[in-house]
């Protein structure tokens, strides 16, 4: 490190601060202390009872000490929005014209605040989540200054943004903070509970039994293992020696350990089946199974699964391991090795929905013809740098260090993990640069088969059914996509693992049940964006 960064001691240091004030020993949950600056200025006692109502009068979030921001925010977020409805809203002139502040804009921005103090409205969702990049983020109209052009309350929409901008991340983040139990985010970095902290002590304690051992030069395990056995082996007779003289190891070993649990099993650690074949044919492999299961007195008629990859030897339909077992045994059900991959698991099952497989279909067509060529690619990347320029102009999208990276169309790969999830977010991302390159295909295309694709090809994604399906499975691979870079953690265990699944599965219930209303708005002003017919949900249907 000392290669990138100087030692302290050999940078110039600024003079010491001034000494802080005393801390007071203060329990009460309602009491915390608020940091002007930074967290080297002195923290000032306050009562979360006493902040601020009136939004043009409150301190920025960043101004708290980073200890009590969270406190601060969910006592704002307890208040909801500040909308004086009651208020005589006083007139401002705008040539010959007087207007002011509607109220009911309360009731089309949910977000919406308005400070009696500055006559000025405020964003109750940026001014708590919305990231401090300062000016290059479109300012702090919204945050500090306050909104006051009466004139132009389209820009009340202007601020809301895309399904990306600043302000529907911070919505996001305000909803979490409303339903903590429903975020794997929230979940997963609160993982303290006590299945975790015994977890932790069974895993330590087998460790160190290891280590011992390893250092020792010792043999690990017994002949006998069993409960009744008068020697167990080095291993467990280390760890039961360990837990004898630690109530706490004690507690979560060996019997105190769940069955499933308990990291001792010598059955696990010695049943390897590694099994050497002449030739990797599908009748080859079949007769090394069969085998195995004489070896170990099991029978082919019992088997109820049997999974590997796709390879013709192994998946072929009729010559195929796959196959040669089932026609033994129908109850020998196949199941791609790619199932312990959630995503592709998910992708594969609602494939089996005629409509949402033409929609893979189709995006797999809109990946390979927008960038199938270098000429084409670069178009994509050309139109897409232009509009986002144009976007951060107009105060559309935040732009800042680590914000609006040159970005791809993400190709989707049925053994590739998380890929279709990233072309969903992709697609939604670069919709209109992507329409853009198909019409330029489809009028300058090298062949007349690729400019008729083209063409077919941009009518079909510019309509509302494409676009439905494209936010439907962009937010239930979402769900999945969360949950599986949680389980990918290598100090995840089981029963933090099973709570992360049933929070998904709430997640997703609620969604079928509530989200429908939500979901459509978002198609809906995705729509009005990219000027795509949005049917009248009202009007007769025909099957």
């Amino acid at each position: 490190m000392e290669k990138y960064f100087k030692r302290k001691s050999e940078l110039e240091l600024p003079p010491p601060p001034p000494p802080p004030t005393k801390r007071v020993d203060n329990s009460s949950s309602s009491t915390k202390r608020v940091d002007n600056s930074s967290s080297k200025q002195d923290r000032v006692e306050i009562n979360l009872a006493d902040l601020p109502s009136d939004p043009g009068l409150r301190p920025r979030i960043t101004d708290y000490h980073p200890n009590d921001r969270d406190q601060v925010r969910r006592a704002y977020v307890q208040r909801k929005a500040r909308q004086p409805k009651e208020h005589n809203f006083p007139y401002k002139a705008y040539g010959a014209n007087n207007r002011r502040f509607n109220k009911s804009w309360f009731t089309r921005f949910d977000w919406l605040e308005y400070s009696i103090a500055k006559d000025a409205a405020f964003c109750l969702y940026c001014y708590l989540f919305k990231r401090d990049v300062g000016e290059q983020a479109g300012g702090d109209t919204f945050v500090t200054e306050g909104f006051s052009n009466w004139k132009c309350p389209e820009k009340l929409r202007i601020h809301e943004g895309g399904i990306n901008s600043s302000h529907n991340q911070a919505r996001r983040m305000f909803e979490d903070l409303l339903k903590p139990n429903q975020s794997i985010q929230s979940f997963h970095f609160k993982q303290t509970d006590q299945a975790r902290i015994e977890y932790r002590t069974r895993l330590n304690a087998s460790v160190d039994c290891i280590r011992f051992l390893l250092r020792q030069g010792l043999a690990f395990r017994g002949h006998d293992e069993s409960e009744d056995s008068s020697n167990q082996g080095n291993f467990l007779e280390l760890l039961r020696f360990l837990a004898d003289h630690n109530e706490d190891i004690k507690a979560v070993t060996l019997r105190n350990a769940p069955e499933n649990n308990m990291m001792i099993s010598p059955t696990i650690q010695k049943g390897h089946c590694i099994e050497h074949v002449i030739d990797t044919t599908a009748l080859s492999l079949k007769a090394a199974v069969e085998d195995l299961f004489c070896r170990h007195r099991l029978s082919l008629s019992r088997l109820r699964g049997q999974g590997y990859d796709g390879a013709s030897n192994m998946q072929g339909q009729f010559n195929g391991l796959k196959t040669l077992i089932m026609k033994e045994n129908e109850s020998a059900y196949y199941v791609h090795c790619f199932a312990h991959q959630l995503q592709l698991a998910l992708v594969a099952v609602a494939k089996n929905n005629n409509k949402i497989a033409t929609f893979f279909n189709f995006v797999a067509n809109v990946v390979n013809i927008a960038g199938g060529s270098c000429k084409r690619l670069d178009l994509l990347k050309e139109k897409q740098a232009t509009r986002v320029v144009e976007s951060v102009h107009n105060g559309e999208l935040p732009s800042g260090q680590g914000l609006n990276q040159e970005t791809s169309l993400k190709r989707s790969c049925d053994t590739r993990w998380s890929s279709h999830y990233n072309t969903m977010i992709s697609l939604i991302d670069m919709f209109p640069s992507i329409v853009d390159v198909l019409d330029a295909v489809a009028e300058d295309g090298s062949t007349s088969e690729l400019r008729g694709q083209a063409e077919h090809l941009s009518h079909f994604i510019q309509s509302f059914g494409f676009v439905f399906n494209l936010h439907l499975m962009r937010y239930i691979l979402g769900v999945s996509n969360e949950l599986s870079q949680a389980l990918q953690r290598k100090d995840q265990d089981i029963v933090n693992a099973m709570e992360l699944v049933r929070i998904s599965k709430e997640r997703l219930q609620i969604m079928r049940e509530n989200g429908w209303s939500s979901l459509l708005d978002e198609v809906s002003t995705f729509c009005g964006i990219n000027k795509i017919l949005v049917p009248d949900m009202d009007d007769i249907y025909v099957a």
